[in-house]
Formats: structure tokens, sequence, C-alpha cells
């Protein structure tokens, strides 16, 4: 078994060592056995754990979310109803950032549309700005 110090498996998984440290702090990695000097020594199972944490957060979990799905990864079983409740609560949370991410995009393309609007009647920062004001 190939074993490699901190640097060398962050660069594997294509992390920077801080984001290696990070996981471990988190509880996402496991703390890996050190060397009579002290150095941290991870395996290549460990490079592919930082490479499914990565994976997961980019198709838009969270750190903590991540720490739930790992139970599940290791074959700890959760009860349907939680597991149900979970999955649901993540597709709501998705639909509403689809829905944000529209709004988004109508404002941009009317703004887009209207080259020669002044800033004052820009509906992107009027929204921002009545955004703003209803916060206060």
């Amino acid at each position: 078994m190939t074993h490699l110090k901190s640097g060398e498996a962050a660069e594997r998984a294509g992390v920077h060592l801080e984001t290696l440290r990070y996981y471990e702090k988190r509880g996402l990695l496991r703390e890996p056995p050190r060397t009579e000097a002290g150095y941290r020594m991870y395996d290549e199972t460990d490079v592919e754990d930082i490479r499914w944490i990565r994976q997961a957060q980019a198709i838009g979990f969270t750190l903590q979310e991540i720490g739930k799905l790992q139970a599940l990864r290791a074959g700890e079983a959760l009860p349907e109803d939680e597991l149900r409740r979970y999955a649901e609560e993540k597709i709501a949370e998705i639909e509403a950032n689809i829905e944000r991410l529209r709004r988004m995009k109508a404002l941009l393309e009317s703004a887009a549309g209207r080259a020669d609007a002044s800033l004052a009647s820009c509906p992107v920062l009027r929204a921002v700005n009545e955004g703003g004001r209803s916060n206060e």
C-alpha cells in the first residue's frame, strides 16, 4: 500500500493542503496515522475519499450534508422515512435555487436588452435596491 504525506495526498486528490486539513477537522476524513517524525500518512483510499467529497460538493451538497452521505456510503442504514425526508428537503432546496436563478436570468436578460438604459433605470440595480430596502 502506498503511503503519502499530506502534500502528496492533497496534490493527487486535486485539493489544497488546507482543504485536506479542514476536512479532517470537520470529521469528513479519518485522522491518519503519523510517522515517528509526526508526518500524517495517507493512502489511496484517503485520496479517493477526498475526491468523493469534492464531487459531492460540486453537485451542491454542503459539508454537513456530505457527513450524512458518508454514513450511507459506509453502509450505515438510515430509517426509510428519514432518508425520504432528507431527499425531499434537498429537492425543495434545489427547486428554490432554480427559481432564484431563473429570476436572476430574466433580470439580466432585461438589462442586456436595454443598451441605452441609464443606471437609474437599470432593472438589475433597481431590483437590488428594492431588495435591500425590504430587509431594513
